[in-house]
């Protein structure tokens, strides 16, 4: 199959900015911010190639929803396949409890 469009909903483009600003900001780590943002970015790049390469949680509910995740650095980012393109739902810090937020 051809490439996957990648798409960020809303919450995940407000996460993403979130995550730069209060790196940045509060920890008063602009490069540190900036690099791990764009990691983050290109990893979920990667999933233009092969959406599938990770498996969908397991959790009843959110199985049902089909949603996937990538662990990047102390950040997990929740995604799901839909037809030719993936849909980023959201990036937060692995200590939240995303569970809930899902």
């Amino acid at each position: 199959m051809g490439k996957y469009t990648i798409e960020y909903s809303e919450d995940s483009k407000q996460d993403l900015f979130e995550i730069k600003r209060y790196i940045k900001y509060n920890l008063q780590e602009p490069n540190i911010a900036k690099k791990l943002t764009d990691k983050i970015r290109k990893e979920i790049r990667k999933l233009s190639d092969n959406p599938e390469m990770y498996s969908v949680i397991d959790d009843e509910l959110i199985n049902k929803l089909k949603i996937r995740r990538i662990i990047v650095d102390n950040y997990v980012v929740f995604y799901r396949v839909k037809d030719n393109s993936v849909e980023i739902v959201r990036i937060m810090y692995e200590k939240r409890n995303w569970m809930k937020l899902l």
